[in-house]
């Protein structure tokens, strides 16, 4: 259930971003770097906080979990470009289908690491007295 919970995250966040970026270009006339930034901070604020929430009902700190959840979003961004280079430049993948390929790798290593690590002490499923489902 907690791999549908954050792909469902994972897609309200991502719409969520875009209606930011193109709301803050097509009415606020903001550049699209500052947009794409303000877009992208929105988006991480609600990823964190309905991860932490929904996703994985974590009881754990939130400025620890915050941190950490800053860091992994930074590692699961550099494994996806690491993957979108490779295809692109060392496997001469189309760059559309790298795009897709390295979004799964981005998915499947940030869910992991927000599972195991960031949300891993805090979770409401390890709580005593839980049944370990969820």
């Amino acid at each position: 259930m907690e791999l549908i919970r954050y792909a469902f995250v994972g897609v309200l966040n991502t719409g969520l971003g875009y209606a930011v970026i193109f709301l803050c270009m097509g009415v606020l006339d903001w550049s699209p770097v500052a947009s794409n930034i303000a877009g992208y901070a929105v988006g991480f604020v609600v990823s964190f906080t309905l991860n932490r929430s929904f996703t994985f009902r974590s009881k754990g700190p939130a400025r620890r979990e915050l941190r950490r959840f800053l860091l992994i979003f930074a590692l699961a961004y550099l494994a996806n470009l690491a993957v979108l280079v490779l295809c692109v430049h060392a496997m001469g993948l189309d760059g559309g289908w790298a795009q897709v390929i390295a979004g799964f790798g981005y998915f499947g290593l940030s869910f992991a690491l927000s599972k195991y690590y960031v949300f891993a002490e805090g979770a409401g499923h390890r709580d005593a007295g839980s049944t370990g489902h969820v």
